[in-house]
């Protein structure tokens, strides 16, 4: 079963980042280190439908791609990003943490979550979840010509108690889960582990 990673709710399209063009990687070990790697594409939503109504100039497409930048590189995971035109960034991510300890982790961040892992310890278990693309919105991701197109696979030695990846493989105590985007429209990636 295919799994929809990533695609944030896009109340309104307003300020959401959309994957796009990527291969993401998650580490998680049984004492709650994670190491999460992104590398690909993250396409502005607001600004590519505002590009495809043609309500923005090219001076203003080059103001808010800076201003966008800016708001990327608050996070200090973010590699050097750059604009490559259509509202969409090529972008490099790097995070190590601890989610035991910090309980919540969000890519790109809490009000454009495409990517989330949260740390419930009254059941001592770790959930990672990806948000999917309400349906009003595929007509107009379609119509910007928006695929997801990506991968993202996590490594773990934590039990898996539940999945709906592409493929899993267990070799000794590590599993490997894959999950392959390449529409919109499908169930929201979901693992939890414990």
């Amino acid at each position: 079963m295919t799994a929809m990673l990533f695609l944030g709710a896009l109340a309104g399209l307003q300020g959401c980042y959309l994957p796009e063009q990527f291969t993401a990687d998650l580490e998680l070990s049984r004492n709650g280190d994670y190491h999460f790697t992104y590398k690909g594409q993250l396409r502005h939503a607001k600004l590519a439908k505002d590009l495809m109504d043609g309500k923005v100039s090219p001076a203003d497409e080059k103001q808010r791609a800076v201003t966008i930048l800016n708001d990327l590189e608050r996070d200090a995971a973010f590699g050097p990003s750059t604009y490559v035109g259509r509202g969409v960034f090529n972008v490099s991510y790097d995070r190590r943490g601890n989610i035991l300890k910090e309980k919540t982790f969000n890519f790109v961040r809490r009000n454009s979550r495409i990517l989330q892992l949260l740390y419930h310890e009254k059941s001592q278990t770790v959930e990672v979840r990806g948000s999917s693309v309400p349906e009003q919105y595929l007509d107009t991701l379609g119509a910007m010509g928006y695929v997801p197109n990506g991968t993202i696979t996590v490594h773990t030695n934590v039990h898996v108690r539940r999945e709906n990846a592409t493929s899993r493989k267990t070799v000794e105590d590590e599993t490997t889960l894959n999950w392959i985007i390449n529409k919109l429209g499908e169930p929201a990636l979901i693992l939890i582990l414990g």
